[in-house]
């Protein structure tokens, strides 16, 4: 894609989505959501068309256009539902996490982007589309990354910001090496890799989580 045509991407899926007013209006809206998450999840961004979104929503396409103007808008406007809706899982985990142990805040944390993708199949579709950068996709690594840090931080109140940063980068590396063997569908032991990532993020929280910081100079050159 050249500069021109990304730019001209860009500014398409910064345009407004149409709020709708009525409970009617926000059921319409759902459901072509939903349709637009099984389209771009079974065919990805360039082939999903707005005609087949429609179709499969059951709606005309005049209907899709009345609140999303362009697939851009609509993309982005399906990749913001599922950000909120991954933030506020690690918000309710992060009321949990006092209450946890070392070994099942892992527990809960290992697999969680691996049973959310498999629940919102079209959000690595829509995050990683080669060639484009929907505006919600912008900086999701690093939402992540804070996300993880509040929830480390409920547990150690006491932590600095920035070891929990460094704590929650070391954890979200860990969560992607968990999804990349889970994508690895050939491997007959997948299960148990992903235990033993599980396992290592327990023993790794037990000792970040116990105080031990790293030093001013690692922190500084994060």
């Amino acid at each position: 894609m050249s500069s021109q045509n990304a730019s001209r991407a860009d500014d398409d899926a910064r345009a407004d989505a149409k709020a709708p007013r009525r409970e009617k209006g926000r059921a319409r809206v759902a459901a072509l959501l939903e349709a637009a998450g099984l389209e771009f999840a079974e065919k990805g961004f360039d082939a999903a068309t707005m005609t087949s979104i429609a179709a499969r929503a059951g709606a005309s396409i005049g209907s899709l256009y009345q609140f999303f103007p362009t697939k851009d808008v609509l993309a982005n406007a399906l990749l913001e539902t599922y950000l909120a809706t991954l933030i506020g899982e690690f918000e309710r985990l992060r009321e949990l996490a006092p209450a946890l142990d070392a070994a099942a805040l892992a527990h809960r944390l290992a697999p969680a982007l691996i049973a959310f993708r498999a629940a919102h199949p079209a959000f690595a579709p829509l995050v990683e589309t080669p060639g484009r950068s929907l505006p919600a996709a912008a900086g999701v690594r690093q939402r992540l990354r804070r996300e993880i840090a509040a929830v480390l931080s409920a547990k150690a109140p006491r932590m600095k910001a920035a070891h929990a940063l460094v704590c929650a980068a070391v954890v979200q590396q860990l969560m992607k090496a968990a999804i990349a063997i889970h994508g690895e569908t050939s491997f007959t032991h997948r299960a148990a890799v992903i235990a033993e990532l599980e396992r290592v993020m327990a023993s790794y929280l037990e000792t970040a989580l116990g105080g031990l910081a790293p030093n001013s100079e690692t922190i500084s050159g994060v």
